[in-house]
């Protein structure tokens, strides 16, 4: 691997590529790496020595049998390290806690933080909280991930608008610095979920993705050649036609037209119910469903027409329910009217796919490889 510029900038170029490896391929061995990465063998073991000095990688073994030499493996130390993802996007947060390997510690419901004066005085001493309750050591906590619903300015620290939230021109990253000795990053909630679905759920390898998300949020995540496209003015993605599918707006438009049969309380389980109704195939549900269904799948067939993307995500409460999902599924695939239709899929991650997404960007950032700006 030849790459012009300072040696300390190759250094660590050379480190980062080795760390990749070994997070994509592990275990594996120092030979294998050399031959991967064409550096010398010396290379490889002083820059893994490096690594491992670090903490991020550990020796887990020997390969190899017979009377030759047999290979030490290395593999990424999962539990020397965590990163935590906070979804403040819905009515009860979401709180996850992932090791280096991506895989799940601990997933919690907890508070929502709406307002200036919440997000100020409650998300940090929550954030505090959740922590503590995990039981790991502080210093192993890479990474703080925050999944915000609303438009977010060039640099992901202030949070433009956000009508959930009822916030504007929030500096939400610098305030949660403050508190935390911890790199924090902000991301949209649908480019967190859209980013959790092709890092380790349903569109996992795939360059090329739309997301669309039906729940308390309305919008769209695209992922062009593995790049997330925002727009020209980042406000791609938003859905006009959609505004009165969300929870919030369908549950009270529900509860009006229909009030004995729809009396609960909370907006999810307004929808519940409106859903198992109509799929019980009890009008006037069945008929009111069918039009939105169909409304929803229209939309998402001239996305799949326009974009033509490898695949589609469907998440939010249209996926909640698998006859649903498979209904709407079904309609979009009409309503494209392509020779081979687009793989639609729903969300692997659901409503954990904001928190998750925020987490494993950290993930992402501490094992990809760099590259000279």
């Amino acid at each position: 691997m030849k790459i012009r510029g300072n040696q300390q900038m190759l250094r660590e170029i050379n480190k980062s590529l080795l760390l990749n490896l070994i997070y994509l391929h592990g275990p594996i061995s120092r030979v294998e790496l050399a031959r991967l990465t064409k550096l010398s063998p010396t290379t490889v073991s002083v820059l893994v020595e490096e690594i491992m000095n670090e903490g991020f990688v550990h020796e887990t073994g020997t390969s190899g049998s017979g009377v030759g030499r047999k290979m030490t493996m290395l593999d990424i130390n999962a539990n020397n390290g965590f990163v935590v993802g906070v979804d403040v996007s819905k009515a009860s947060s979401r709180f996850v806690l992932l090791n280096l390997r991506g895989e799940v510690i601990s997933m919690n419901k907890l508070d929502s933080f709406i307002g200036e004066e919440s997000l100020r005085k409650k998300l940090p001493k929550t954030i505090e909280a959740f922590i503590k309750k995990q039981g790991v050591d502080r210093s192993l906590i890479k990474w703080i991930g925050i999944s915000v619903p609303g438009i977010l300015d060039e640099i992901q620290e202030t949070v433009l608008g956000s009508k959930y939230l009822q916030i504007r021109d929030f500096p939400l990253k610098s305030l949660l610095t403050e508190k935390f000795d911890i790199p924090i990053h902000l991301v949209n909630d649908i480019e967190a979920a859209s980013f959790a679905e092709r890092f380790s759920g349903a569109a996992k390898g795939k360059q090329t993705i739309a997301y669309i998300l039906v729940d308390y949020g309305i919008g769209a995540g695209f992922v062009i050649n593995n790049q997330i496209y925002r727009g020209a003015t980042n406000q791609a993605g938003k859905i006009g036609d959609f505004y009165h599918y969300g929870i919030d707006k369908l549950a009270q438009r529900l509860k009006t037209q229909y009030p004995k049969d729809l009396k609960h309380d909370e907006p999810e389980a307004v929808i519940d119910k409106y859903v198992q109704l109509a799929l019980e195939g009890k009008e006037p549900f069945k008929e009111d469903l069918d039009k939105v269904m169909q409304n929803i799948a229209k939309y998402c067939g001239n996305v799949l027409q326009l974009m033509n993307p490898e695949q589609l995500i469907i998440s939010g409460w249209v996926a909640s329910n698998e006859k649903l999902s498979n209904l709407l599924i079904t309609l979009i695939d009409q309503y494209e009217e392509a020779e081979e239709p687009t793989t639609v899929k729903v969300s692997f991650w659901k409503d954990y796919g904001p928190a998750i997404g925020a987490a494993t960007l950290g993930l992402h950032q501490m094992f990809r490889t760099k590259t000279i700006q």
